[in-house]
């Protein structure tokens, strides 16, 4: 279960880095500079996918698991979302 959910977060924090790949593809094309938003954004996204593979693998059981994915009523959970560029 654990290696389900990990390949998940992977696969959701590349869809999220596809949308801003073609910043990094011209700066190697023209090095024309990453904006610095898009620059940091991609690094927030990495240390938060970072984080939630550590938080899913360090879980104990299935309980615990549950318990990252449970959202609040403020829609907030345990494990966090990856961030997204607004």
């Amino acid at each position: 279960l654990k290696t389900i959910l990990i390949r998940q977060v992977k696969s959701d924090a590349q869809t999220i880095l596809s949308e801003t790949d073609w910043y990094v593809v011209r700066k190697a094309d023209t090095d024309e500079a990453i904006p610095s938003a898009i620059a940091t954004h991609r690094a927030a996204l990495r240390t938060k996918q970072a984080e939630m593979e550590t938080s899913i693998t360090n879980a104990a059981d299935t309980a615990a698991l549950e318990t990252l994915y449970a959202r609040n009523n403020s829609g907030v959970r345990p494990l966090g979302d990856l961030p997204r560029l607004t």
